[in-house]
């Protein structure tokens, strides 16, 4: 006990020995006796200089230090990167003082940081790809780069996807010159003019609507590193055999107030240059809904190269010319001038070998081979006038498409000569108009499109076995089948949007639309046993159908979660009348088109979604001509059914995970729809091979269902893209075959690799492989099972700078369950590239098809039919190109 109370006596005698002591004061400039923030101050004992305490200044250059200490004075040590390093001496009695310190600036060594810059970084909802982490010296435009950006998925024909969805918007630099044809920047734009590319999440592209009506869209901006000068690519190319030619200049220029983009080329090298000139952006797709575009009536054989890029065995001479100018002037308005041209002449050659399965368990077979010589011409453009600011959105936009489509086909069918001809003109015009407005504290919306559509086809067959009603077994000299028919279609609406206190947003429109059709079709034959030309069928049909529409749309949105409800109500007036059979109905529908979408960010990575809709669709007056058609030398067509509804709802659902500093993207989605329908599609089929399809009226239901897994990663320490996807489809569905009723099952699983490594020097590597596995089945018949297999290695050398070789290795296997007949294909391509120092043009030798492989042949499978078929393919044949950019 003793020794405890001793021990207390010593420690506060010890406290007591070593008083409180305080520094404080303020640290001023000397020139401009302004306070410095921010400076270490060290208080040091001045017997021993060891460090007792330290502190730093606030924003008004105050300090204040406490510390145990029984000495008399101090060392103060004051110092920062900002001025020069200065040494006081202090009495430790809490008297404040001031301390004028000079400024300084602090002169660093030079030196190297050797690392990895990550290319991919996100703030907001912007997503930056820096395309210097991402090009190689083979990549010469854009769309070389994009499709190995981890998250962007680029489709075959060159739509990219975000999450799975098209984007709303394509932009360079802000502005949309463009309208969705923005493969026409992709395949244009050099790559060493683009300093990087932004995914833009969220996208509301109307200003006005952006605090008002929330989008789960993603747009996309191209921001350049050469502004307001010309820049562009081009290259000219020769060679053989046959004799090649490919050609291209392409100049553009971007300032803030104006844009432009031309671009003429040529080839005869198998690209299909009207890819370019397809609108992919969502905004488009839904345009095209809305139009009502018309259909071309009669079929020929297409190019379907499964597994294969049908460049390969597309035998054309192809032109394009595209001029896309866009003029901004200080009021935020835009105008938009887009004309584009388009001349397509294709040779194609197809054998196939088709074996339809009857319900009774018999099958008919056929050979079919065909010449065809198809020549196709279309020049369409646009006027745009668009003033997008905060405050109010006006656009309006006049276009027009003048498309001339001819064929014509030699067919050999089971052995017997058929020639084949058909033309095929369309003209559309069509205004669009959109005007947002606020009124008081309402936004006034005006919407507007009205478009005219017409085509006259006609289709010849010399000889014909087909008498028009089906029956074979005569010959006939000609046959001549005409169409004519035009489309009115008008859409308008008024409505007004708001949003409540609560965060609400409402909108509300009304409206009504029409759409009108007029059908004319003449069936004429000229019969060998009277040699007189006899008019078989006919057919004259109006279709109207006059609808009046109130929609109402509720969104909300708090934090992280969305949520958007439709309730639209129609009311349909619907008529057709058919004159040459005296045939009239008319009658009235009443109908709501609900959907509901909702999502939630989860995290700042992780979001997920689910949506609902149902609609409602109706026939037109093409779907409605009770006398015969006929659509090729061995199909026909009737439809005489009552008028087609289909009644469809779909479930959707998402899962998004996204990680750009990691490059780390990853998606999941799946759907499910059921369609009712009133009618029911029906075939007849002949002895001979020929098909007759009609619509009969029957109830019925079509189940789709869908499962999508996506992902990719980017090493940035490797140069290497990892993509990783899958996808599951199922379709059941009911159909009639020669009078039976059959359940028709459809199993589509595609798989998908992809692997691109590619540095900056030495070696680069790229591997793509698929598996599709297709089965089709029905109720009365086996499985037909089907399998692809598509792998394309790519390799790159530079042995010495300014060198590059590449060779690419394509394989292609298509086999059939129980066929001892598996179809292999093999390719090899190889180039070099000589770069000149210092020069933006490069010189290439492009050898193709190495192997010369000549024929290319694949399964083909859909309901009762199975074939396989068989392509020509273009020959081995040598490049020389001069490529350059400016």
């Amino acid at each position: 006990m003793k020794v405890v109370c001793l021990g207390l006596i010593f420690l506060l005698s010890t406290a007591f020995c070593f008083s409180q002591s305080i520094v404080r004061g303020k640290i001023i400039e000397d020139s401009k006796k302004t306070p410095v923030f921010g400076v270490n101050i060290l208080v040091k004992n001045p017997l021993d200089s060891t460090t007792i305490a330290f502190g730093f200044t606030n924003q008004f250059g105050q300090f204040e230090i406490e510390f145990n200490s029984e000495l008399d004075s101090v060392f103060l040590t004051i110092n920062s990167m900002t001025i020069q390093k200065k040494q006081v001496v202090l009495s430790p009695n809490g008297i404040p003082v001031v301390i004028e310190v000079t400024s300084s600036s602090l002169d660093l060594k030079e030196f190297t940081v050797e690392g990895i810059k990550n290319p991919v970084t996100q703030r907001n909802d912007t997503i930056s790809y820096d395309i210097s982490g991402f090009t190689t010296v083979n990549d010469r435009v854009l769309s070389d780069v994009l499709k190995r950006l981890p998250g962007i998925e680029v489709m075959s024909n060159g739509m990219i996807q975000y999450q799975g969805r098209p984007l709303v918007k394509f932009y360079i630099e802000g502005l949309d010159l463009l309208q969705g044809r923005y493969n026409l920047a992709n395949n244009n734009l050099p790559i060493d003019a683009i300093e990087s590319v932004d995914l833009l999440e969220n996208h509301q592209p109307i200003k006005v609507l952006d605090s008002l009506v929330f989008s789960d869209r993603a747009a996309l901006n191209i921001n350049l590193k050469r502004k307001n000068t010309w820049i562009g690519t081009g290259y000219a190319g020769v060679g053989g055999s046959p004799f090649l030619l490919d050609a291209k200049l392409s100049p553009m220029v971007f300032r803030e107030d104006f844009q432009a983009l031309f671009t003429v080329q040529g080839n005869n090298v198998g690209e299909n240059l009207e890819d370019q000139q397809r609108n992919l952006t969502l905004d488009a797709l839904l345009d095209l809904l809305n139009t009502r575009a018309i259909k071309e009536w009669f079929t020929f054989p297409g190019l379907e190269m499964s597994g294969l890029p049908k460049e390969r065995a597309r035998f054309n001479e192809s032109m394009l010319g595209s001029a896309n100018v866009l003029s901004k002037n200080g009021k935020e308005t835009e105008f938009r001038l887009n004309i584009d041209f388009h001349q397509e002449s294709l040779l194609q050659e197809k054998n196939s070998f088709t074996s339809y399965f009857l319900p009774d368990a018999d099958t008919i077979s056929f050979v079919e081979n065909t010449r065809l010589e198809h020549i196709r011409r279309k020049l369409s453009g646009g006027l745009n006038w668009n003033r997008n600011t905060k405050r109010n959105y006006f656009d309006n936009t006049t276009s027009f498409a003048v498309v001339k489509n001819e064929v014509d086909g030699n067919v050999f069918f089971n052995q017997t000569p058929i020639n084949e001809t058909a033309s095929m003109p369309m003209l559309r015009i069509e205004n669009k108009l959109k005007l947002l407005t606020p009124i008081k504290n309402r936004l006034f919306d005006v919407r507007s499109t009205v478009s005219f559509q017409k085509t006259q086809q006609e289709l010849n067959l010399i000889p014909s076995a087909n008498d028009g009603i089906g029956h074979a077994g005569q010959s006939y000299d000609f046959l001549v089948q005409s169409i004519d028919f035009q489309r009115f279609f008008t859409t308008n609406s008024i409505g007004l949007t708001f949003k409540t206190r609560n965060a609400i947003t409402i909108q509300s429109s009304i409206g009504v639309s029409a759409l009108m059709d007029k059908l004319g079709s003449n069936l004429s034959i000229d019969s060998l046993a009277n040699d007189q030309l006899l008019a078989v069928n006919r057919n004259s049909t109006d279709f109207t159908n006059l609808s009046t529409f109130v929609k109402n749309s509720v969104e909300y949105k708090k934090g992280g979660f969305q949520l958007k409800a439709d309730l639209p109500f129609y009311v349909a007036y619907l008529d057709r009348n058919s004159l040459s059979t005296r045939q009239s109905s008319s009658f009235l529908r009443v109908y709501l088109e609900p959907s509901l979408n909702a999502r939630y960010q989860i995290s700042g990575k992780i979001s997920t979604s689910i949506s609902f809709a149902k609609t409602n669709e109706f026939g037109t007056g093409e779907d409605f001509f009770p006398n015969l058609i006929v659509t090729s030398f061995r199909n026909i067509d009737v439809n005489g059914s009552s008028l087609p509804e289909s009644v469809r709802s779909r479930v959707n659902y998402g899962l998004n995970y996204k990680n750009p500093v990691n490059g780390l993207f990853f998606d999941l989605s799946t759907s499910y729809s059921k369609t009712l329908e009133n009618v029911i599609a029906q075939y007849s089929l002949a002895d001979f091979g020929g098909s007759a399809r009609s619509l009969v009226d029957f109830e019925n239901e079509t189940i789709r269902r869908a499962l999508s897994l996506r992902g990719s990663k980017y090493l940035s320490n490797l140069y290497t893209t990892l993509t990783v996807s899958n996808t599951i489809q199922f379709q059941d569905f009911p159909q009639v075959t020669n009078d039976v009723l059959l359940e028709y099952s459809n199993r589509i699983n595609t798989s998908y690799f992809e692997i691109a490594i590619k540095p900056k020097n030495y070696i680069g590597f790229d591997l793509k492989t698929s598996l599709n596995l297709i089965n089709s089945e029905s109720n009365q018949s086996g499985i037909a099972r089907i399998r692809q297999v598509s792998t394309a290695m790519g390799l790159d050398v530079f042995p010495i700078e300014n060198h590059l070789f590449r060779a690419d290795f394509e394989y292609v296997s298509n086999e059939i369950k129980d066929s001892n007949s598996p179809q292999r294909s093999r390719f090899l391509d190889f180039s070099y590239r000589f770069t000149p120092p210092k020069s933006r043009m490069d010189f290439s030798i492009i050898c193709s098809n190495i192997l010369d492989a000549d024929v290319y042949r694949s399964y083909f499978s859909s309901s009762f039919i199975l074939g396989v078929q068989e392509l020509p393919l273009r020959p081995r044949q040598l490049l020389l190109k001069v490529n350059f950019s400016f």
